[in-house]
């Protein structure tokens, strides 16, 4: 039997809400996507929703997902070309990249085999289907050893990957009247720039990092 989010064996999707979590449309909770992907006795502390930073450029195509099929067959062929539209899209969007970035700080600090760079690569690269290697949006679904990486669809919670509690250390928010940043300060010293959907996901975050259970989210 699949366990559910405290160790019980799953909850109606009408079930109220019991843990941190965004509103789904039409009402339920996000509990019973996610129960599949837990292991046995597994508990859920919170669901956040949240984007990376678009401060952060395309993934660098080492780290990409490989090809299958027929791209793979053609894959020296869509490389050349797709690094010739790399080069081209970040000389054009790595100059106006870098104006942001005095006013709003790096997207990303301690580069991408750092542990915040591991972390966004898993959400670039995350998505069903994506080759475009930038997707931002991200639900993380707090258990108690594991944060979970990945989409809420109609059909079900579609993992990107995970990353151990222990290694998120610090979230800084830094919301303002023009700004929704939060910054996620991991163990080995990196950092990477998100975007928080309002204020209390960066609550909810920020408790979740010093080992609180944050309250369920508040409607409206």
């Amino acid at each position: 039997m699949t366990a559910g989010p405290y160790g019980a064996t799953g909850y109606p999707p009408t079930a109220a809400p019991q843990v941190y979590e965004p509103h789904r449309l039409g009402g339920g909770s996000h509990l019973p996507l996610v129960a599949p992907h837990l292991a046995p006795g597994e508990r859920v502390h919170a669901v956040v929703d949240i984007e990376l930073s678009d401060l952060l450029r395309r993934v660098p195509r080492r780290y990409r997902k490989e090809r299958d099929g027929l791209f793979q067959a053609v894959g020296f062929l869509l490389d050349l070309a797709g690094a010739l539209v790399d080069a081209v899209e970040e000389a054009i969007g790595g100059f106006f990249r870098n104006l942001r970035r005095i006013f709003r700080g790096r997207g990303l600090s301690g580069g991408w085999d750092s542990q915040a760079g591991r972390f966004a690569v898993q959400v670039l690269t995350g998505g069903r289907g994506d080759r475009t290697y930038e997707n931002r949006g991200v639900m993380l679904v707090f258990t108690d050893h594991r944060i979970l990486l990945g989409s809420a669809l109609s059909d079900g919670y579609h993992p990107y990957g995970e990353v151990p509690r222990q290694q998120l250390a610090r979230i800084e928010p830094r919301m303002g009247s023009w700004s929704s940043r939060v910054e996620a300060h991991f163990a080995d010293g990196s950092r990477v720039a998100l975007e928080a959907r309002d204020r209390h996901d960066a609550q909810a975050l920020d408790l979740l990092v010093r080992g609180q259970v944050p309250p369920p989210k508040p409607a409206g």
